[in-house]
């Protein structure tokens, strides 16, 4: 019934402002006409009324006739002009007060939108701040300096921990009002550490996940406070579906921190199916061995795969079952960080990364790969006789910087990278992917 009661609503704001348009397009068209009769003088109506309808139909016509005005507003001008008289001073005020009132009406902001103006002032990072509830059947509590950090974005919630690791989360918003019942309902154990909300005043639920997901989350504001609740999904238990696994108390953070960008760490996982893929490729490096490369939270939340050669550094892309070349790698470190984002919004992360070559003159390179175009696309940078990285923010935001590499490097598939000066953020403006 809300539903639909905010469906007629928004119909009917919309249907109001696109009345209050026309009326004052109106309003205009005569008060014009009003004008330009105060100046001529009423005689020459019948000449004036001539020249609009000449102008309505794009020709002129020797004396004006019945005509079909059909849906145009021109028969309403005529028949005013022809009954104009000097207005009471009863009939301008009324006038005034009307449009006042339209105006009045167009400024406020519908009760539709408020709820959409609320959830928009949820977006933003933040940072764990205090345990309000752990499940009993859990293992792990988060103890007094844990960190973990939670951004909410229009599409999207990416949780990352301590060590940089992101899992980025499909999400939307969905608005309800807390029912006290059915919170303490959503509890496996209702007497076991089970919150209670009911000195809150102002109590709302903000669905953010599927709930059929597992784990599920949800949002609740409870007066000022923001807390992150996570669901656990169970389909073995006949009495609960579904219940709280954890629900954290979160802050909002103004900082934009930089991720500490993931090591490059060589497996063999998955190495075999993409040599057969590749087939006949030839390093020109005596046993130049080959390896997966894809870190954790890059196989986690795509189905990209990223293999590397620990001789020649030659670095490729497995996706769709199809191989990328990344970049160019002769005489450099081939592939030195890789980041994920979706930046153009289009529901399908792209795979960034770094990249750098050349022995007698190094340079490095950013890039990344477009999954809708499937294609590698070269930022216009490129910085020499250094590295390159790429790191992920807490926003969701990317940014790139020169590299550090570690003295006594092991090899280009094992080895840390750091971070030196700030060289720009990569954003999305105008529908193209770009440094700022």
């Amino acid at each position: 019934m809300e539903s639909l009661f905010l469906k007629v609503f928004n119909m009917s704001v919309t249907g109001t402002y696109v009345i209050a348009a026309v009326l004052f397009f109106r309003l205009m068209e005569m008060s014009c006409d009003e004008k330009v009769l105060s100046k001529i003088g009423a005689r020459e109506r019948k000449a004036y009324c001539t020249s609009l309808l000449s102008f309505a139909a794009n020709r002129r016509f020797p004396s004006v006739g019945p005509l079909a005005f059909e849906a145009t507003n021109v028969r309403e001008r005529v028949t005013h002009i022809l009954n104009l008289k000097e207005p009471k001073r009863w009939a301008a005020v009324l006038s005034s007060l009307t449009c006042i009132a339209l105006i009045a009406a167009c400024s406020v902001n519908p009760i539709a939108n408020k709820e959409q103006e609320e959830t928009g002032g949820m977006y933003g990072t933040y940072s764990f701040d205090q345990l309000i509830y752990m499940n009993p059947l859990s293992s792990f509590i988060p103890m007094k300096g844990y960190k973990e950090y939670y951004t909410i974005t229009e599409n999207e919630l990416i949780i990352t921990d301590e060590a940089g690791n992101q899992q980025r989360i499909e999400a939307y918003f969905k608005r309800t009002t807390v029912d006290e019942q059915k919170f303490k309902d959503d509890f496996i154990m209702a007497d076991i550490g089970v919150p209670d909300i009911a000195s809150y005043k102002a109590r709302y639920q903000y669905t953010l996940t599927d709930p059929s997901d597992s784990p599920a989350y949800r949002l609740y504001l409870l007066d000022r406070e923001l807390w992150l609740a996570k669901i656990h999904n169970d389909s073995v238990n006949t009495q609960k579906s579904h219940y709280f696994w954890s629900i954290y108390k979160i802050n909002k953070t103004k900082e934009k921190i930089a991720v500490k960008p993931a090591a490059i760490a060589g497996t063999s996982n998955n190495t075999a199916d993409f040599l057969a893929l590749q087939q006949n490729f030839e390093s020109g490096y005596d046993n130049d061995t080959c390896y997966n490369i894809t870190p954790d939270f890059i196989r986690e939340n795509s189905d990209y795969m990223i293999f590397k050669y620990d001789k020649s550094a030659a670095s490729f892309l497995l996706y769709e079952g199809v191989v990328y070349p990344l970049g160019e790698w002769f005489g450099g470190f081939g592939v030195t960080s890789l980041s994920l984002a979706d930046l153009d919004g289009d529901g399908r992360s792209e795979l960034y990364f770094t990249y750098s070559w050349g022995s007698g003159l190094h340079r490095s390179h950013a890039a990344y790969f477009d999954p809708a175009a499937k294609r590698v696309v070269n930022f216009d940078y490129v910085y020499q006789n250094g590295d390159l990285l790429i790191t992920n923010n807490l926003d969701g935001s990317l940014s790139l910087f020169t590299a550090i590499f570690p003295a006594g490097m092991d090899g280009f598939v094992n080895f840390q990278i750091g971070k030196s000066e700030f060289v720009s953020d990569i954003i999305y403006k105008k529908g193209q992917i770009s440094l700022s």
